[in-house]
């Protein structure tokens, strides 16, 4: 009896000890992500959005284009700095960006891909400068478009050293 105690109490401690400690960081996704479409923004006014991102042959790539018609506002990517996983449906792309009020602006872009037919799709924007929006895709509410992620293939490697927020 004392036997078959130790073994199991052996057990769960390997157990313990293989599922214990500090919590891993994702791998880079390799995978991208591709959308565009459209959101009501907090005024009640259009905002339309394409997007893309992700990593190929170990850098990062990806597009933003956005305009708020409400505020006349219009924001577009000069540079992508990471592309992260936040869950399996979810990605964030992060760049820098010019507006057309001549700023330079750091963006955070998540969007989530909810299948088939997108309607049930996510966009949101977050700018260095305070704005922010987000909106469904339909779904509940206004909003259209489709976010798509896509499979990876062996191109789609990032370059060393990710860290993500």
């Amino acid at each position: 009896m004392m036997r078959k105690f130790l073994i199991v109490f052996a057990f769960v401690i390997v157990i313990a000890a293989t599922s214990a400690g500090p919590a891993s960081a994702h791998p880079a996704p390799a995978d991208f992500v591709t959308g565009g479409g459209w959101i009501l923004t907090h005024t009640g006014a259009m905002a339309n959005f394409g997007v893309g991102g992700g990593a190929k042959n170990g850098a990062w790539w990806g597009h933003l284009n956005y305009i708020d018609h409400g505020l006349d506002y219009h924001v577009k990517a000069t540079e992508i700095t990471l592309y992260c996983f936040v869950d399996e449906r979810t990605r964030d792309i992060y760049g820098h960006a010019v507006t057309n009020r001549g700023e330079n602006v750091d963006f955070q872009v998540r969007v989530t891909d909810n299948g088939e037919p997108g309607r049930d799709d996510v966009f949101g924007i977050k700018l260095s400068n305070g704005y922010f929006e987000m909106g469904d895709l339909g779904g509940p509410g206004p909003g259209g478009g489709n976010i798509q992620l896509h499979k990876g293939n062996a191109s789609n490697t990032p370059p060393p050293g990710l860290v993500c927020p």
